[in-house]
């Protein structure tokens, strides 16, 4: 449980927060395709009266298209969110439009919800919790979150319960958008959109938005990960979660949701604020980013929804984060491409770095590669320009900035984007609105640097910690030399007196003995060659194989060791070597 000393004071009053409106009765579900196909109908004679009129222009389209999705709710909204994430393909104005959507509709009967919980914990309310807020204090078009406290634990929660008619809801939108999609596909409309992916995304949501032990899974997994960043995930309360119920500690913070609204209305009242709090604004910029980098790039287990209404602040710039429904990880090859290419970004490494993102992508058209790769090197160099200069708006400095740019090129010449890729990206996009106004002037290829270091810094640490046990594993190599020489002479003792009876035998033994010995002295000798191979890689430029060579991938097996502990390790392995010559030679002679 979260301690005392980091529970902020309050920066808003209740009465200053926007209530949530309440709906009394079941969400419609009868017709829900036709008032959808009605919707969409309508929306495209809009479209057509307004391109008549000479008034239709991106932000007018994505504004219309996001205001359908938010009114329709559920996996529609799901359907904007990932459309807003391909600004390699629609213009800035409209991505814009659509990353404002939020999942945020009016509440649904409290009397319903009640039923619900009594319903999944076979028991009255009254029994589990001594107090029950009947109005909600979030709500979605999924679920919505009653505050309550337990009876037993003595503690106050946050309860999220699904709405009751939900799982028909899904089931109609996903087998309208199943049928969109796959007749987009089968007739070849817009290919570069990758329909089948994309279909493949949603699905997935489909499933794990149907079942919160999807979410309680990845926020346990989360909570134990994210606290070796200094980041707090809210104690799930495990007896009292099901299907359709998730009930969870309940922070008493402040969202970035509020500390944006308090900023752009009454700026010295946040001072006062942060001041109050021991909060510094760029420090808490500062770990978001630095935690999503090694969420992605350590962990490859990441939040991939970082809007500001899941973010809280503690006291001493400390966060909390919420929400675990969209949680990502990639397969460990791709986030190990997109760790170099990456750490080749923040270097200067430009043609490198195109490189190895051109690795990522699941296709690449041989004849515009080139092309391509020279006008992306390009824009990198304009970024990595504005990045120095503190004066000019985060908008154009932001990591999100330079990946649009880079998408909007591969889309110029024909260069798919991975799929995969994109829940990454949402992560960036997401976290981005916090970021802006956290940290306005933050030079990010200094901070990628700075990341890098930390990052060396905390992987050296876990050497010198491991390094009482690497060498008792030496120890076990110092002692293989002996332990085969006490076993020659045990052996060879006996083989003596048994030649003394089977003199006819002596020699095959004496010489399967030998063979023995040159065959450990020839193991332990190329453990020796490799040994030294690995050491030349890792602590001198000898070699210098590129990201993705195969040896490299070989070679990056083996832990990352001390000059000196590699050292050791390849003498006592070439004595180890050298003794079991030294006894083979011994009974070649014998024999």
């Amino acid at each position: 449980m979260l301690e005392q000393q980091w529970i902020p004071t309050p920066l808003l009053k209740e009465s200053e927060r926007p209530a949530i409106p309440i709906v009394e009765g079941e969400m419609k579900i009868s017709f829900r395709r036709l008032r959808i196909f009605l919707r969409i109908l309508g929306m495209v004679f809009k479209f057509l009266y307004l391109k008549i009129l000479g008034r239709l222009d991106a932000r007018t389209i994505g504004r219309m298209f996001g205001d359908f999705c938010q009114q329709t709710g559920v996996l529609w909204v799901k359907v904007g969110q990932l459309l807003s994430m391909r600004s390699d393909l629609f213009p800035p104005e409209l991505c814009a439009e659509l990353a404002r959507l939020q999942d945020r509709v009016e509440g649904f009967s409290p009397r319903l919800a009640k039923k619900i919980l009594e319903q999944e914990l076979e028991g009255p309310v009254e029994k589990f919790f001594s107090h029950f807020e009947e109005l909600p204090c979030a709500a979605a078009s999924i679920a919505q979150v009653h505050k309550a406290f337990l009876v037993k634990e003595k503690t106050w929660v946050a309860i999220k319960v699904r709405r009751p008619e939900i799982d028909q809801v899904f089931e109609k939108d996903m087998g309208m958008i199943r049928g969109l999609f796959l007749g987009l596909h089968r007739f070849s409309i817009m290919t570069f959109m990758r329909w089948p992916d994309m279909l493949w995304e949603l699905e997935q949501v489909f499933n794990e938005e149907l079942d919160y032990h999807y979410e309680i899974s990845n926020q346990q997994r989360l909570r134990k990960s994210l606290a070796h960043h200094n980041i707090y995930v809210p104690k799930i309360f495990q007896r009292y979660c099901t299907r359709q119920v998730l009930v969870m500690e309940f922070i008493e913070a402040i969202t970035m949701t509020d500390y944006l609204r308090v900023w752009k209305t009454d700026p010295a009242r946040l001072e006062g604020w942060l001041t109050e709090n021991d909060i510094d604004a760029e420090v808490v910029g500062k770990r978001l980013y630095f935690s999503y980098l090694r969420m992605v790039l350590e962990d490859n287990l990441f939040h991939a929804d970082l809007h500001p209404g899941n973010i809280l602040l503690l006291r001493k710039s400390r966060v909390a984060l919420l929400d675990f429904g969209s949680v990502g990880s990639s397969e460990g090859d791709l986030m190990r491409k997109y760790d170099v290419f990456l750490e080749a970004l923040c270097t200067g490494q430009f043609a490198k770095a195109i490189d190895v993102f051109f690795l990522i992508m699941p296709d690449i058209p041989s004849a515009n590669a080139v092309p391509a790769k020279e006008e992306i090197q390009r824009r990198f160099h304009a970024w990595d320009s504005r990045c120095r200069v503190k004066e000019l708006p985060y908008k154009e400095k932001s990591t999100n900035m330079v990946f649009d740019e880079m998408m909007k090129v591969m889309a110029k010449y024909g260069v798919t984007i991975n799929w995969a890729f994109f829940k990454v990206l949402r992560g960036w996009t997401t976290m981005d609105t916090s970021l802006r106004e956290l940290m306005p002037e933050a030079d990010l290829p200094r901070l990628m640097q700075d990341y890098t270091q930390y990052r060396r810094k905390r992987e050296f640490g876990k050497v010198v910690k491991q390094l009482p046990r690497d060498l008792m594993r030496l120890q076990n190599l110092i002692d293989y030399p002996r332990e085969f020489s006490e076993m020659a002479i045990y052996r060879g003792a006996a083989v003596r007196r048994l030649a003394q009876v089977f003199e006819g035998t002596a020699t095959r033994v004496s010489r399967l003995v030998s063979t023995v010995f040159e065959i450990g002295s020839a193991f332990f000798f190329i453990f020796t060659a490799v040994f030294g191979f690995v050491f030349l890689d890792q602590h001198t430029s000898i070699f210098n194989f590129q990201a993705g060579h195969p040896v490299k991938e070989v070679l990056s097996i083996f832990p990352v060791l001390d000059p000196q502990v590699w050292l050791l390790l390849i003498v006592f392995v070439l004595k180890g070597c050298l003794s079991l010559a030294k006894l083979a030679r011994r009974f070649r002679k014998q024999d």
